[in-house]
């Protein structure tokens, strides 16, 4: 009877510690998923930087969550390198966590043009 107490107690702090490991988890995601979108949103666009887009996030069936689109007026290899690591981050965070997602596929933008400074993307 004591074995199955203890084990209850353990298994309580356990799943405890999970929930506080899933929260911690996403919240450094989040975190960097901000200061993605803040470079990118203060890039600018001209004739000396050109409008570019990387993948964002990872499904957990596969694919991107979607399309970041940006300039080359931000610090490109920081920028990259940052989606890179949160896309391994979201990969690891789904598995897990055993995150489920619809299978639907995101296509990337037909094209992206700077209109007033900013880049833009745009679907047909």
């Amino acid at each position: 009877m004591k074995f199955l107490f203890s084990f209850l107690i353990l298994l309580m702090f356990n799943c405890n510690a999970t929930e506080n490991d899933q929260e911690r988890d996403k919240q450094e995601l989040d975190k960097l998923s901000k200061e993605i979108h803040a470079m990118a949103d203060h890039s600018v666009c001209s004739d000396e930087y050109t409008c570019k887009y990387i993948g964002m996030g990872a499904k957990p069936c596969g694919g991107v969550w979607g399309y970041l689109v940006y300039s080359t007026s931000v610090n490109e290899k920081d920028l990259l390198e940052k989606v890179e690591r949160y896309n391994e981050m979201e990969r690891k965070y789904n598995a897990n966590y055993g995150i489920i997602s619809d299978c639907s596929v995101v296509m990337p933008p037909e094209e992206v043009r700077c209109e007033e400074g900013k880049c833009k993307a745009f679907y047909k």
